[in-house]
């Protein structure tokens, strides 16, 4: 069995980088999609124009003693290799199709028409000694690839149309059941050829937006690893030391200690991707509580992991209701910090079905629901406060058993009413 690659100083080698793998080598310079369309539109008008240009060669080398005046006819087949060679030039030197120059082509096919038509016997109208109008048919796909709007195409095309028609009916006197049926050749090519440039060229359009997004994903996931790298580098070293500081002994200033958990409340929201922000923003709100708690003396573990990688949940809850919660909280730990003896305290907030429920738990002496020392605090701070945002708060205590309150608000309208406790819960709605 073959062993797993390994680094130079005998460790497993890391594992491919997603964002070096996307990230573009030095000096390369990738060709978009819409570039490649177009090169492929040029390759096909290129070798449609070459078939064509067949058609004229055998028509003329093959039946050359058909024409009663020959010399002309070379002179006819010579500018149509001329003009078709141009047209490949040009195309194939600007890497894309010019509609002026398709327009240019359409004239000069419509002139051949009529002119090699002047030069066919009229029995041969019907044969490829009239070789202008095979050729015109295959390389019509042109006018399609060479205009974007589908108006163009058909005006373009209904000149074609209308110089076949007239030269056939005029010059060969063909019959108008035969003319009809050929003229109609055209419109099929020329559109079919527009649907075709049309989807390849909106092919090469998504794969560029698409090639935008994932360097711009993998630009961001670079720098998340970066910002995890560094995070987990002040977790280990720095946010464990102020931690273990703010906690033990080995600083006797109380006042000096809690601004030592305060700067470690503030690291640890850095560490975990929790930044301030304006009053509606929830996380940002909470982080806050527990920083502004830590200096007064009370720690607070925020745990909130379970919603850490829930993209863009805030954006949907309403700044009121944020601000509700935030204000419920704080009163909850406030009544930690005068009542339950503790000075730790755990907060989490999770996403609950439509609701968001941030919780606020201590194991201190707890109390009984009718003590008027927490009934207070509890129906006008806490109760009050959700009830006029739609949301409730709930209350689980008894002596010596701690405290814990269930603070919930709804996603959506403020009138809705979220759930009630379950049947039989202990828990008491203020």
């Amino acid at each position: 069995m073959t062993s797993p690659p390994r680094a130079p100083d005998g460790s497993p080698a890391p594992a491919p980088d997603l964002a070096q793998g996307l990230a573009p080598r030095p000096g390369f310079v990738p060709v978009s999609g819409a570039a490649r369309a177009e090169s492929a539109l040029v390759l096909a008008l290129s070798l449609y124009r070459l078939y064509g240009l067949s058609q004229v060669a055998v028509a003329v080398w093959l039946d050359g003693s058909h024409y009663p005046r020959p010399v002309p006819v070379l002179a006819l087949a010579a500018a149509v290799f001329a003009e078709s060679l141009a047209v490949i030039a040009v195309c194939v030197r600007r890497r894309a199709i010019p509609s002026w120059l398709i327009s240019a082509d359409v004239v000069f096919c419509t002139a051949g028409l009529f002119l090699c038509a002047a030069l066919t016997v009229r029995g041969d109208g019907h044969t490829w000694i009239y070789f202008m109008y095979p050729f015109t048919v295959v390389t019509s796909v042109a006018v399609g690839f060479g205009y974007r709007r589908l108006a163009a195409v058909i005006a373009a095309t209904l000149l074609l149309c209308a110089g076949y028609v007239a030269a056939a009916i005029v010059l060969h006197h063909d019959p108008f059941w035969n003319v009809v049926p050929n003229a109609v050749s055209y419109l099929a090519n020329t559109t079919v050829g527009w649907a075709a440039a049309r989807y390849l060229r909106r092919s090469g359009t998504d794969l560029d937006r698409s090639r935008v997004v994932a360097v711009e994903r993998a630009d961001a996931l670079a720098r998340e690893r970066e910002r995890a790298r560094h995070a987990r580098i002040l977790h280990d070293r720095v946010l464990q030391t102020l931690e273990t500081l703010a906690r033990g002994e080995w600083v006797s200033d109380e006042a000096f200690r809690a601004h030592i958990a305060g700067e470690a409340a503030w690291l640890r929201a850095l560490v975990e991707g929790v930044h301030d922000g304006d009053g509606g923003d929830l996380p940002a709100g909470l982080q806050r509580l527990v920083r502004d708690k830590a200096r007064t003396g009370l720690r607070v573990d925020l745990n909130s992991a379970s919603v850490r990688d829930v993209d863009g949940w805030p954006d949907l809850l309403p700044p009121d209701r944020a601000a509700a919660l935030v204000e419920a909280a704080n009163e909850a730990l406030t009544n930690v910090a005068k009542h339950s003896g503790v000075s730790a305290a755990t907060m989490r907030v999770h996403l609950r079905g439509a609701e968001v429920v941030v919780t606020v738990h201590d194991r201190g002496r707890g109390f009984s629901p009718g003590e008027a020392v927490w009934g207070m605090g509890l129906r006008e701070s806490i109760g009050r406060r959700m009830r006029e945002v739609g949301g409730h708060a709930l209350v689980d205590s008894a002596p010596g058993a701690g405290t814990f309150v269930e603070l919930r608000a709804p996603f959506g309208r403020a009138g809705d009413r979220p759930g009630r406790a379950a049947p039989g819960s202990a828990a008491s709605e203020v």
